[in-house]
């Protein structure tokens, strides 16, 4: 999942930061170029600014977006806007399958979650983003039920 961003050490560039879903590595790219990482704690990517200093950025994780802030200097900086309130409720209701289902329930979920989160930052109208997410969440729970089921014919056999 890549996207763009600014920041304010770096006015004219364009920032970019990709988080493979499955791994949680991230990439970082500065007008295109990835940025290389340093082997020091925290691994911090190495940025140089337009004054040529080296500028250290740090990823770090948040519990709410699928995207890291980065710390620069102390100050954390978020990747994309948080998603509102309400949105957040309405993206986190698959995982309410860990409760029925354990883990299967919280992996259905968690990808089901992953899938609203991203379609409530796409580009659609509003009224086709909440309809995807109730359809995704729907989804997620049909498919549990189905794997559910089949997991307990199989192990009956």
């Amino acid at each position: 999942m890549r996207h763009s961003f600014s920041l304010h050490h770096f006015p004219d560039a364009v920032m970019e930061i990709d988080t493979s879903v499955w791994t949680g590595r991230t990439s970082l790219f500065k007008d295109g170029v990835k940025l290389e990482r340093s082997s020091e704690k925290g691994k911090p990517f190495l940025a140089e600014s337009d004054a040529g200093e080296l500028i250290k950025i740090y990823p770090k994780a948040t519990l709410t977006e699928l995207t890291p802030a980065l710390e620069i200097d102390g100050i954390k900086y978020c990747t994309q806007t948080k998603l509102p309130w309400h949105q957040s409720v309405v993206a986190l209701l698959p995982m309410l399958l860990i409760f029925v289902g354990g883990g299967l329930g919280g992996g259905i979920g968690a990808v089901a979650t992953m899938l609203n989160v991203k379609t409530f930052r796409g580009s659609e109208s509003p009224i086709t983003k909440y309809f995807k997410v109730i359809g995704i969440s729907a989804l997620s729970y049909v498919l549990y039920s189905l794997v559910a089921y089949l997991l307990i014919k199989m192990i009956e056999r």
